[in-house]
């Protein structure tokens, strides 16, 4: 109660008399009759007063406010059940429901106070019940309404959504409050509050959906056709989802199995039907069916694997006839092959982007069907033989005309004269395009660097930026690093050349005092392991006398620059300008190679005479393969109707095979240029073409090496991946083996295995206890990667290369902490005793320098053996070290053999990888300490590298054997 004072009294607030101020304004609320703001601020202020001043004031409003929602329930109740139909009595209950689900969420509001202190403090969950005033009002509403015609409901519900179905108007609303009657109305806390409306609503949804479908879909489907049914299922299915969301609570778990029970009814049950037709809607290109059919069968559960397998076999076959059709053209011009295979990778795309929305699965099946035509070897394809001249691969020629395509890019030609720079940008980036869908990249990097060489070389390039941003591009795609390294390197030694250039014409100007031949000479020189040209490619060749005379100098002024550095002159990448008169007075400027030049000197001091090829030979020195390779570019360039020289060979088509030490040659004074149909007595020529720079000289040479990098990689990558577990199977083997060289190619079942026999048989691995299990063999393979540091040091062309510093580890180490220190009075001397130490094992030594004999060149081998004379006083040991430097090859594949197979991290302190470094934690403050620290590690592992020389002598006299029989 409430008490205040009043005069000399007291009065007490009495529940009655602030009650019957607050009632009118709760009955408005409850009949939906308006309610002014004043008003609805004072039942706050009724309910407040009485809530804190009147004993039991909350249990009392709720009694009384649960008696005016009685009663007004019943009216309610009265009203909606007078109507007879379930059709009338479905339109009443809604429109009273609609008006008391609204005011139940309006009416607790100034009651929250009551629902706060007549609930218990604390209670636990599985106690707890909603007795709020919404709660009570839904509570009663429930079961004196709902629970009552809850049955009738949902069936004149459901009839309204057949009725929907079948085209008819309703009103949805009726529908969707039957939904949220059965939602709101067992919304109870502690338990499953969708639980009645999933036995109830949903379920009985779902299974008028299925039935209705069900009985139709088949005659339909029989009456209309496919196609026109596709159109009746796909409009249906959409006003299934659209009805799903309008009808069903979205919060229920199970709310998804509606459309899955119409997918089952409308698509799945004729599923066979429908995709029949999606080979002929591809091949057609009926971009709009497409969509619709996928868009049908993206919900079913397994019919997208159907469409799929359409989708690659359409890219096959129409890929491979679009390229059969036109072979002739394709195989003998790259810009032609590579558009018509972006032509089809367009289309194709297109037609997944349009008719199937770049659905990703759709996409993965577009990669792997044009993978397999760029890669497709029955029209455009190249066989790869290994060095015994048998055929280990056939495959694609995409690769190479890739290539070629680039090298037209970028390139001084028609091409890319015409084009723009960013023309030129966009098809290098198609091409890059098409390289990713290649399987044998590393035939690409084959080709593309020889094209560059000769790019580079000739001084063909259109633009250096271009030349810089493809090997960008190359990088940034994924190319092995190693390839594209060199690459850069290329490029950087055309710089460097530069300067190079410039200083040695500046020191020839003041030497000889002739400005004018300093300025007509131009040198590059080339890193020999990053072009990739070793001695093997040297050939025997004299100079003409107008150019000897630059040999010593160039030689003398390199070595001022570079001490310790070998120039090896390729006078066969050597190319010149020279001017040549007629008898008519024309004057033309011939861009020629070396070899031709020389051919074209020995008629300057006999210009009007016949000179035989065996003259020829003899001034030049020329192999007689490499001479009539230059004669017959002099007599018979397809360019030209005039030829600069002419023979006495009587055949139309005059071929290398025509000519005989007999056969005479002699200048063509009457020589001349036709340009549009008129003689030109003065112009341009280029002699050079292809000769000696392209690869088809050497295609065979080419094709051996790729196949023996290949076998060197799998060599490489199956020692990695043993590195990394002590077991395998052979299946898994594969499978990591391919993700690792996937990068550079696919190595194929009849290549892994070859390499695993190999490495079985070179005690590089051993199988498991299961004939399909494979181990590493770890101590015989850590020195036999010792080794091939040094064959590595000597493949990287290092100058200053000391294989007594390579033997092994802990030499290393200690030399470079000895270098490295300023305590030590002399270096010299700490090497000397290392050295000394090293010697005392013969097999080491022994091992050492057959390793310098065999893989070096003369002068390397020669500094060698110096370093080791320099360490030993015995005459004997001088003699033994000697002798194998005399035979000193170095052949190029057993070096990539090692560098492919054993480049690994396994000794990272190699001089030559800058970027890996060790660390050196043995305290050396003089030269008997690197001694002592030496001799106590070769104790531990003086065994291992016994066996390890004594195995690597084998396999040394092996190959010794071989090239004695050649």
């Amino acid at each position: 109660m409430f008490r205040r004072n009043e005069g000399n009294g007291e009065h007490i607030m009495q529940f009655e008399e602030e009650w019957v101020k607050a009632e009118p304004i709760v009955h408005s609320l409850l009949y939906q009759r308006p309610v002014t703001p004043a008003a609805w601020q004072d039942l706050f202020y009724h309910v407040y007063k009485i809530t804190s001043w009147v004993t039991d004031g909350p249990q009392k409003i709720r009694n009384i406010l649960t008696s005016n929602i009685d009663r007004y329930v019943w009216e309610a109740n009265n009203r909606i059940r007078s109507l007879q139909t379930d059709e009338s009595l479905l339109k009443a209950y809604i429109k009273e429901w609609n008006r008391f689900y609204r005011q139940a969420s309006i009416l607790p509001l100034p009651f929250k106070k009551i629902d706060e202190s007549t609930q218990p403090k604390r209670r636990s969950v599985s106690d707890v019940s909603d007795d709020s005033i919404r709660s009570v009002m839904l509570e009663k509403w429930n079961m004196t309404i709902f629970v009552n015609i809850s049955d009738n409901l949902l069936g004149e519900a459901l009839r309204l959504v057949k009725e929907e179905r079948d085209g008819n108007i309703i009103d949805s609303d009726n529908v969707i409050g039957i939904r949220e009657s059965f939602v709101a109305l067992n919304d109870k806390i502690g338990e499953d509050p969708l639980q009645v409306y999933r036995h109830a609503f949903e379920r009985n949804f779902i299974e008028q959906t299925s039935e209705y479908y069900n009985k139709i879909c088949g005659q339909l489907l029989n009456e209309m056709g496919v196609l026109e049914y596709m159109v009746y299922a796909d409009k249906k299915l959409e006003e299934e989802q659209l009805r799903a969301q309008r009808y069903l609570e979205f919060s229920s778990p199970t709310a998804g199995k509606h459309m899955e029970k119409a997918v089952i009814a409308l698509v799945e049950n004729f599923e066979d039907t429908i995709l029949a037709e999606c080979s002929k809607l591809i091949a057609q290109r009926d971009v709009e069916r497409l969509q619709r059919l996928y868009r049908l069968i993206r919900r079913t559960r397994s019919g997208i694997e159907t469409v799929l397998k359409c989708i690659d076999t359409h890219i096959r076959t129409e890929g491979l006839n679009d390229m059969r059709n036109n072979a002739d053209s394709l195989a003998t011009d790259p810009e032609k092959y590579v558009q018509q295979l972006l032509l089809m990778f367009d289309k194709f795309s297109s037609l997944v982007r349009e008719g199937f929305c770049d659905d990703a699965r759709l996409l993965t099946a577009r990669d792997q069907a044009f993978s397999s035509v760029v890669n497709d070897c029955s029209i455009f394809k190249t066989e790869l033989f290994n060095k015994k001249g048998r055929a280990v691969s056939v495959e694609s020629k995409c690769a190479e005309l890739l290539a070629n395509y680039c090298d037209l890019l970028l390139r001084k030609t028609q091409l890319s004269k015409k084009l723009t720079s960013d023309e030129i940008d966009e098809k290098l980036g198609q091409v890059l395009l098409v390289l990713k869908y290649v399987d044998n990249k590393d035939v690409f990097m084959r080709f593309h660097r020889a094209h560059l060489s000769r790019r580079l070389i000739l001084e063909m390039s259109a633009d250096q930026e271009k030349e810089e941003m493809m090997v960008t591009k190359l990088r940034e795609c994924g190319m092995p690093s190693d390839a594209v390294n060199k690459l850069s390197r290329m490029l950087q030694d055309i710089e460097l050349n530069k300067d190079m250039n410039s200083s040695f014409k500046k020191a020839l100007t003041g030497t000889n005092n002739n400005k004018s031949v300093a300025d007509s000479i131009n040198l590059k020189v080339l890193n020999g392991g990053a072009w990739g040209r070793g001695g093997s490619e040297k050939v025997r060749f004299s100079l003409p006398r107008e150019l000897e005379e630059f040999v010593p100098e160039m030689e003398a002024f390199y070595k001022k620059q570079h001490n310790g550095r070998k120039l090896c002159w390729m006078h066969h990448w050597s190319s010149g300008t020279m001017v040549f008169g007629t008898a008519s007075g024309g004057r033309f400027d011939l861009e020629i190679t070396t070899f031709q030049m020389a051919v074209l000197f020995c008629f300057n001091d006999r210009a009007h005479e016949k000179i035989s090829l065996e003259t020829l030979r003899l001034a030049t020195e020329l192999p007689d393969a490499e001479l009539n390779r230059t004669l017959l570019s002099l007599v018979a360039y397809p360019k030209m109707r005039s030829q600069i020289l002419v023979c006495d060979v009587q055949s139309p088509n005059i071929m290398t095979r025509d000519f005989t030490d007999s056969t005479k040659f002699f200048i063509n004074h009457s020589f001349h240029l036709v340009k549009n149909g008129k003689v030109q007595q003065r112009g341009k020529v280029n002699l050079i073409g292809r000769l000696q720079l392209s690869l088809e000289p050497n295609t065979e040479k080419e094709h051996e090496s790729i196949v023996a990098l290949r076998e060197f990689r799998v060599q490489e990558g199956i020692v990695k991946i043993l590195k990394t577990r002590k077991t395998i199977d052979l299946d898994q083997l594969k499978k990591e083996l391919g993700e690792i060289l996937k990068p550079l190619f696919t190595p194929n079942k009849k290549l892994i295995k070859e390499q695993i026999d190999w490495l079985l048989d070179n005690n590089y691995m051993t199988r498991g206890p299961d004939m399909n299990t494979f181990m590493r063999k770890y101590l015989e393979m850590r020195f036999f990667l010792l080794l091939s540091s040094v064959l590595l040091e000597v493949f990287y062309a290092q100058p200053d290369l000391n294989p007594i510093h390579q033997l092994c580890q802990p030499c290393i180490l200690g030399a470079n902490a000895v270098k490295s220190t300023n305590k030590l009075p002399t270096v010299k001397e700490a090497e000397k005793k290392t050295c000394n130490t090293i010697l005392n094992n013969d097999l080491v030594c022994n091992g050492a320098i057959e390793v310098a004999g065999i893989y070096l060149n003369w002068t390397p081998a020669e500094k060698i053996c110096e370093n080791f004379l320099m360490c030993s006083s015995a005459t004997a040991d001088k003699k033994r070290m000697r002798a194998p430097a005399r035979a000193a090859k170095r052949p190029d594949e057993l070096a990539m053999r090692v560098m492919a197979v054993f480049d690994t991290d396994e000794f990272p302190a190699f001089p030559v990888r800058s970027s890996r470094q060790s660390g050196f934690n043995y305290n050396i403050t003089e030269a008997e300490d690197l001694e002592k620290f030496f001799r106590e590690q070769s104790v531990e592992v003086n065994a291992v590298i016994q066996q390890f020389i004594e195995r690597f002598q084998v396999a040394l006299q092996v190959y010794l054997n071989g090239i004695t029989s050649k």
